[in-house]
C-alpha cells in the first residue's frame, strides 16, 4: 500500500505532449480502481467484433464508448461493492490467479468529470491501445468473445486472458 502511494506522486512521462489532432479517451477512477474509457469504433479501429450489440439484454444501450476494466475474476464478479468482497476471492487475487476477466461498461458520448480525465492519443498511439485491449479478450476458434451479464443492464463481462496477482494488478 505505501509502495502504491509512494509510486503515485513519482513524475512520469514529463515530456508527453497531447497531439494536436488524434482520438480522446479518458482514465476514469474510483479511488480504488481505474478503468480505461475508449470509442468502439473510431480512427480505423472497431471493437465491434468482440464486444457486440447484442451481448446486452436492450441492444439500445450499446454505447458510442466503452469502459473497461481487467481484474481477477472472483473479485470482479462477486462484488459490486466492496461490502460484497470475500477474504478467499481476496487471497486468491495476492496468491495469483489466470482466472481474469474484463468488466465493460458503455457509455454514450462520455464527458470529462472530477473522476473523469480526457487526453488525446494519436491515432498510432489509439491502434497500440486498441490491439492491446483485443489481446486481452478470451476468443473461441473462430475468433468470438464471450460474455456473462454485469451489474446492470448496460455492462457486460467477458473472458480474458491473463495472469492476476499482488504485482500485476487491475491498476
Amino acid at each position: 500500500m505505501s509502495a502504491a502511494l509512494i509510486g503515485s506522486h513519482v513524475p512520469a512521462n514529463n515530456d508527453w505532449r497531447s497531439p494536436a489532432n488524434g482520438v480522446d479517451i479518458f482514465i476514469e477512477s474510483n479511488g480504488v480502481h481505474v478503468s480505461l474509457i475508449v470509442p468502439i469504433s473510431t480512427a480505423g479501429q472497431d471493437l465491434g467484433d468482440l464486444i457486440r450489440p447484442d451481448d446486452l439484454a436492450d441492444p439500445d444501450l450499446y454505447g458510442t464508448h466503452i469502459m473497461i476494466g481487467w481484474g481477477h475474476r472472483a473479485v470482479y464478479r462477486n462484488a459490486q461493492n466492496w461490502g460484497d468482497v470475500k477474504s478467499g476471492d481476496i487471497a486468491s487475487a495476492v496468491v495469483g490467479s489466470d482466472e481474469t476477466t474484463l468488466h465493460v461498461y458503455h457509455l454514450m458520448n462520455p464527458q470529462p468529470l472530477p473522476y473523469r480525465k480526457m487526453f488525446r492519443v494519436s491515432p498510432a498511439q489509439f491502434g497500440s491501445i486498441i490491439r492491446q485491449i483485443r489481446a486481452t479478450f478470451q476468443t473461441n476458434a473462430v475468433g468470438e468473445s464471450r460474455s456473462y451479464q454485469g451489474y446492470g443492464p448496460d455492462n457486460l463481462f467477458y473472458d480474458s486472458v491473463g495472469h492476476y496477482d499482488a504485482i500485476t494488478t487491475c491498476n
